[in-house]
């Protein structure tokens, strides 16, 4: 699931900036404003450094894959959130002992090149092909322990997370020492719930890697995702005792301080993560979206382009490069961005909100009104913008029991009642109108909007 949060992006008819349908309100003694005056982002994304699957390869260091983002909702007018969600990188590695270390049980030929050819296809997004590879090299070596953890990995990527563990299991059976086992089914167990377990399973990779970093930053990784950032930031800073310099610990305790609203110190852990070579689309997207939240929209867009050139599959990149652009007044490439995540999330309620604000925003009323009026939204943000949106479009009289309802579902939105009151004045209802603007008032005495369309309308 996803986090949702919504930044504040002014008013639809911002002081000193008007739009086609501000204007045309001025002239009948309206002003207009944003209905809802927010832009939605969707979708922090965990893992902001490398993957959570082990082996030679996907250790400590810069590298390693993103994991895959989960979607969830929060209240709106919140700072963005970070979520985490299973999601791993296929790594073939020696599980049965240290990181290269040469083993007399080496695979047969063809189970290796197997296994390779799976994590060819797992980097090109074929899980499937990828966990037939693997069960065709562990039915020629039924004993190899890192086959049966990568494909315990694989299961994990594809989200079949009951046999991912059952792999793992097999593996730390046939190499009870080997640490990339156990970690990643500590990883998985946790996220499960399965909370005493996890930790001695992630206990068992600690004893089995005294000393390094990566189980740690790993497993902190996964309390983080299940909601105990201040245990994850304890493991964290072991993490960060033994190696100052390990990146992926660095980009972790950026989420932390993220989850914990200190914005300032996630993003120097975000730039010390860079400086150290973290660079998976995971982390550019994360660091990304931080940087929007704090407003700085053009470093945002830098590190979100990166992110969609790493990785262009992931709707939730788009939509937030697409707000980054809206920031900077870019609306030509923030409507390239927001089609891109709509045409990958296309059941996305916050992002088809994004995409008709921008085409809105470009003064393209009749596009907006038909992204937004099919299927008949139920939010009430939708609602009202789609009501402007036919509103710009010449279709006022059909706007207003869009607005109306709009009214209803959300009635302390100021803006939703005071673009209410223009469409009723505009279609002749001016008890109506005025009865809206009073309510803004009411609940915003310094509205200047609601204010400045009474004293128009002689109310007052």
């Amino acid at each position: 699931m996803v986090f949702t949060a919504r930044a504040t992006s002014g008013t639809f008819a911002p002081a000193g900036a008007e739009t086609a349908a501000a204007v045309t309100g001025r002239r009948r003694g309206c002003r207009i404003l944003g209905s809802g005056g927010q832009y939605t982002t969707t979708g922090a994304f965990p893992g902001a450094a490398a993957g959570v699957g082990v082996g030679v390869g996907a250790g400590g260091g810069a590298g390693g894959g993103g994991r895959a983002g989960r979607r969830r909702t929060v209240p709106r007018h919140h700072s963005w959130k970070w979520i985490g969600a299973a999601g791993l990188v296929l790594a073939l590695g020696a599980c049965g002992g240290p990181q290269g270390e040469v083993r007399s049980d080496t695979p047969p030929p063809r189970a290796t090149a197997l296994r390779a050819d799976a994590q060819a296809r797992l980097d090109q997004g074929d899980v499937a092909g990828a966990c037939r590879q693997l069960e065709a090299a562990i039915a020629i070596a039924p004993d190899d322990a890192d086959a049966w953890n990568s494909l315990g990995l694989a299961q994990q990527a594809g989200g079949d997370v009951g046999a991912a563990q059952r792999s793992f299991e097999q593996a730390i059976r046939l190499a009870p020492r080997g640490y990339q086992a156990h970690l990643n089914l500590a990883v998985l167990l946790m996220r499960r719930g399965v909370s005493g377990r996890a930790r001695t399973e992630f206990e068992q990779a600690v004893e089995a890697r005294p000393g390094d970093p990566l189980p740690y930053w790993n497993f902190a990784a996964a309390l983080l995702d299940v909601g105990q950032p201040e245990q994850a930031r304890e493991l964290l800073q072991t993490a960060l005792g033994l190696d100052p310099r390990n990146g992926p610990a660095h980009a972790e305790m950026a989420r932390v301080e993220s989850r914990a609203g200190r914005s300032g110190a996630a993003l120097a852990q975000f730039a010390a993560a860079e400086s150290l070579g973290v660079a998976t689309p995971v982390f550019w997207a994360n660091h990304g979206l931080e940087l929007l939240n704090a407003g700085d929209y053009a470093a945002a867009e830098v590190r979100l382009l990166r992110a969609t050139a790493l990785d262009s599959t992931r709707a939730a990149t788009w939509n937030h490069l697409g707000v980054a652009r809206l920031r900077q007044g870019q609306m030509p490439g923030a409507l390239v961005a927001l089609r891109r995540a709509r045409g990958l999330a296309p059941e996305d309620e916050d992002i088809r909100y994004n995409l008709g604000s921008a085409l809105v925003r470009s003064g393209q009323f009749a596009a907006a009104a038909s992204l937004l009026s099919a299927p008949r939204p139920a939010r009430a943000d939708l609602l009202a913008l789609c009501g402007m949106a036919l509103r710009g479009d010449g279709r006022t009289v059909a706007a207003v029991p869009l607005l109306a309802e709009a009214a209803r579902k959300a009635p302390g939105d100021v803006n939703v009642l005071n673009n209410y009151g223009v469409v009723l004045a505009e279609t002749g209802d001016l008890p109506g109108a005025l009865a809206a603007w009073r309510r803004v008032l009411e609940i915003d005495p310094t509205n200047r909007f609601a204010r400045d369309n009474l004293a128009a309308r002689g109310g007052r």
